[in-house]
């Protein structure tokens, strides 16, 4: 009775059979609205042996294993792999997670080149599933006209005739030039460092080598008196003599650095270092403060104050000058040699 029934109604009886097979062998192909496979390609056409990037990517429930495709060294025939990057995790806001991988391809052989879909297993406990990509083509093209291996190897492009640009020099040009600008300094410095060290360049010339320094202050001074700088409205070269003369007596009496010093650190290592009398210092106080506001003020003095400053170095020098004891000798040779003057 039940077979004559089920013979009845054969459809009923395939929809039956087939719900059983189902329960007993599980789905090989992945839920769509669960796991997502894909393949993309950076450009659809490439020139032969260019290089572009295919990007696997796959989008599942966290937690859910999967194992990506295994690839030695081409991807197909035609297409081979010059890199392999590694696997990528993003996590979404929806509890799931998309997994991705990028290769490096290239062709050698061109035309349109057919990539079949890429499979993923999926391990959802102990069930097996696979998601697919899509399939993709790839479009190699050969630039050159011609390819005859027996004409050889021959440039791609002619030699290019090109304009000269300064800017693609400009570079280079400032280097050397930086380096020149370098050299040249310290050239100079040496050159300076060692004349300032000889006593080059000096306004001041010995007459001899052990000449007091009063005695060539005392002559500088004579004849700056005689020039009378200030009459021929030369007032800064008047107050800038008769201050060098200062200094290069301070710096030769009391071996001072004055020549390089201001006037406010001249003075303050003669009170620390010297005992010279307070009017004294005073009148040295006034020449180097005058002659500065001269120099770097463009002070004008009035006509008094320039004999009252020439009067104050003469009064400095000889207040101050040392006091040598000479041998009859060298007394004696004094003598002659200012007599030769007067006679000359």
């Amino acid at each position: 009775m039940n077979i004559k029934f089920l013979y009845k109604n054969s459809k009923t009886g395939i929809i039956v059979l087939a719900m059983l097979l189902l329960c007993l062998f599980p789905f090989t192909t992945t839920n769509a609205q669960n796991i997502n496979a894909s393949a993309t390609l950076d450009s659809t056409t490439i020139l032969i042996g260019g290089q572009i990037d295919l990007k696997l990517e796959v989008s599942l429930p966290n937690g859910t294993m999967v194992n990506f495709p295994t690839f030695n060294d081409t991807i197909t025939s035609n297409i081979e792999i010059v890199e392999k990057g590694g696997i990528d995790s993003l996590k979404l806001d929806n509890n799931r997670i998309v997994l991705s991988q990028i290769f490096r391809i290239t062709s050698f052989d061109s035309g349109l080149h057919y990539i079949p879909p890429i499979k993923f297993e999926i391990l959802d406990g102990e069930l097996k599933k696979v998601a697919d990509t899509d399939p993709l083509s790839l479009m190699v093209v050969n630039p050159f006209k011609e390819v005859d291996p027996q004409k050889g190897m021959f440039d791609i492009k002619g030699v290019q005739d090109t304009p000269f640009k300064l800017s693609e020099i400009l570079n280079y040009i400032y280097l050397f030039g930086g380096i020149i600008l370098v050299i040249a300094l310290a050239i100079w410095g040496f050159i300076y460092f060692r004349n300032r060290k000889k006593g080059e360049g000096s306004i001041f010339i010995k007459a001899k080598p052990d000449e007091p320094p009063h005695v060539i202050a005392l002559r500088e001074l004579d004849k700056i008196k005689s020039a009378k700088l200030w009459e021929n409205n030369k007032v800064k070269e008047f107050y800038t003599s008769v201050s060098n003369t200062l200094r290069f007596y301070i710096e030769n009496r009391y071996h001072l650095p004055a020549m390089e010093q201001t006037s406010h650190e001249i003075l303050k290592d003669i009170k620390k270092n010297t005992d010279i009398d307070k009017p004294i210092l005073e009148q040295l106080t006034q020449v180097l403060e005058l002659s500065d506001l001269v120099k770097f003020a463009k002070f004008e003095p009035l006509p008094d104050e320039h004999a009252l400053s020439l009067m104050n170095a003469y009064f400095f020098v000889d207040k101050t000058k040392e006091n040598i004891i000479k041998s009859l000798e060298e007394e004696k040779e004094a003598l002659m040699e200012k007599a030769k003057d007067s006679n000359n």
